[in-house]
């Protein structure tokens, strides 16, 4: 069974400022929540794999895409046995009449697989934990994205 938790979030910076941050393996501590390190990562390309830290606990990572032009990432992270990916989609925001025009949607889709039984049926209803992981890796970004500003 599978599970996703997708939120998005409106930031107060271009979308090519925003789509620089989050191509920038450097910065992914900052924001990304439960990655406090990373490294062995030499470029942010399709196929490219790296290691992360989280506390005591470390685990292996792959870029899986990197479309510049639709302003896409997609990232797998694995603990054990236990991989999740992350989808980062960035929009243009629109706004009324153009005003906010220069602004930026981040979408996050966060998605792993979970066994059939009870502790499935809990995390597919929606677990708690992981819907704040993902509100706050969003809200991470905005401070940082609109602190760069």
């Amino acid at each position: 069974m599978s599970v996703t938790f997708e939120q998005h979030v409106d930031i107060n910076a271009t979308p090519e400022a925003v789509w620089t941050l989050i191509t920038d393996a450097t910065k992914w501590p900052l924001w990304i929540e439960q990655m406090e390190h990373v490294e062995g990562l030499e470029a942010v390309t399709p196929g490219a794999s790296f290691q992360w830290r989280h506390g005591n606990q470390t685990g292996a990572g792959a870029v899986l895409q990197v479309d510049a032009e639709r302003m896409i990432l997609k990232l797998a992270t694995r603990l054990g046995n236990d991989e999740r990916s992350h989808t980062f989609d960035i929009d243009r925001k629109g706004g009324f009449i153009r005003v906010g025009a220069r602004d930026s949607r981040v979408r996050y889709t966060y998605a792993y697989d979970v066994a059939a039984g009870l502790l499935g049926k809990f995390v597919a209803a929606g677990n708690p934990g992981d819907t704040l992981r993902v509100k706050n890796t969003l809200q991470k970004l905005k401070r940082l994205a609109e602190s760069s500003q």
